[in-house]
């Protein structure tokens, strides 16, 4: 794993919520309200239609790629070379069923929600927006 040096307010967030005492379910709160960078095999501009997202399987369930910050993106170039900002609460109403997310794979900082967790938070994301 590479060492992680937070370049934005999201991931000094999120490296307090992986600390030991760190709070994770209060990071998810602005994890939910943050944007994040998804790598994609193909442009798609405006036209989220084109959009390849880059997908590893997880424990049989495939799981798309994202990164708290752009630069980030640059580790899996060879394969995802455009990248779209999207914000988390769109990527969650967005996000194809049985599909689960890594985040900042291969970095200190990083974690992992499983389709059924993408989906509960998308539930609260939901509720706590009416």
């Amino acid at each position: 794993m590479s060492d992680f040096i937070p370049q934005n307010p999201l991931e000094i967030a999120l490296q307090a919520a992986l600390a030991p005492g760190g709070q994770f379910a209060e990071f998810l709160k602005v994890f939910v309200k943050s944007e994040t960078y998804l790598p994609s095999a193909k442009y798609t501009g405006v036209d989220t239609t084109n959009f390849h997202p880059i997908l590893f399987d997880k424990g049989g369930e495939p799981h798309m790629l994202a990164f708290t910050a752009r630069d980030r993106t640059s580790a899996v170039a060879h394969v995802g070379p455009f990248i779209s900002d999207i914000p988390v609460h769109q990527l969650l109403r967005n996000m194809p069923a049985g599909t689960g997310l890594i985040v900042n794979p291969d970095l200190s900082a990083s974690f992992s929600l499983s389709a059924a967790g993408l989906q509960r938070l998308a539930q609260d994301v939901s509720r706590s927006a009416t």
